[in-house]
Order: structure tokens, then C-alpha cells, then sequence
């Protein structure tokens, strides 16, 4: 590889790495914690989509105000077949109205229904505040 390519190539990384870059869900489903779940929608809606209020469990004792719906995905596999995880599904965003034992959240976004047992990761609040 020529000297100065490596060299553009270098100049670029450096670049990207000080680009702010806004949250995204993640691509594999966080299988390493214990996430909080939708419970209900309000009037006991089972399908509820973005404007909706939802009722959530397991948010007690967390500072978010902000969270990613997720679903797990189908699960992955590498080239001899061992697992490697579940992939991730982003079903939309939601925030928090009230905080108790059930939570109340609005989802502000949604790609697809959000149901009961869908999962809440909170999205960290200095990542998130550039494009919400």
C-alpha cells in the first residue's frame, strides 16, 4: 500500500472518531442483562403503536427518561454453527411519563406494534440528544 494512502486513510479514522454519532439500537439483542418489559397498553390495548401509552415493568431504580423498544431476532450463527447471540429487532422509542411499579412511557416512535413482552433499553441521554 503506498505512503500516502495510508496516510488518507489515517487522516479519515482520525476524522470519524471525533464525528458525533447519534444513538442507534443495538444490532445483537442484550442478552447479559435484565431488561425492563411492556406490560400493557393503556385500556388494555395488546397492539399499540406511536402516540399510545404503555405500561412497563422492571424500570424501577433507573435514571433513563428515554428508551429503545427491542424484540429478539432470529438467533445468529458463525461458519461452524456455534451460537453467537439473537439479533436485535428496533421496534421504535419511547419516554417516560411517569416512573412507579407498573411505568408509564409514550412511545414517541414506532416501526412496528409494540406487545406486551417487547423490551426497554435506555438510551443514553448524551447520545441521544442530538437527533431526538
Amino acid at each position: 500500500m503506498p505512503a500516502w494512502s495510508l496516510r488518507a486513510l489515517l487522516a479519515t479514522i482520525a476524522l470519524l472518531t471525533t464525528l458525533s454519532v447519534p444513538a442507534s439500537p443495538p444490532a445483537l439483542f442484550p442478552s447479559s442483562q435484565a431488561l425492563p418489559q411492556v406490560v400493557l397498553g393503556e385500556e388494555g390495548r395488546r397492539l399499540n403503536a406511536a402516540g399510545d401509552r404503555v405500561y412497563a415493568e422492571g424500570l424501577s431504580g433507573r435514571a433513563a427518561r428515554h428508551y429503545y423498544l427491542l424484540r429478539p431476532g432470529p438467533a445468529l450463527t458463525g461458519h461452524s454453527g456455534e451460537r453467537l447471540g439473537r439479533s436485535s429487532i428496533a421496534l421504535g422509542k419511547a419516554a417516560l411519563i411517569s416512573a412507579g411499579q407498573p411505568a408509564l412511557l409514550r412511545i414517541l416512535k414506532a416501526r412496528r406494534e409494540i406487545r406486551p413482552g417487547d423490551y426497554l433499553l435506555a438510551i443514553d441521554p448524551e447520545r441521544s440528544e442530538a437527533h431526538d
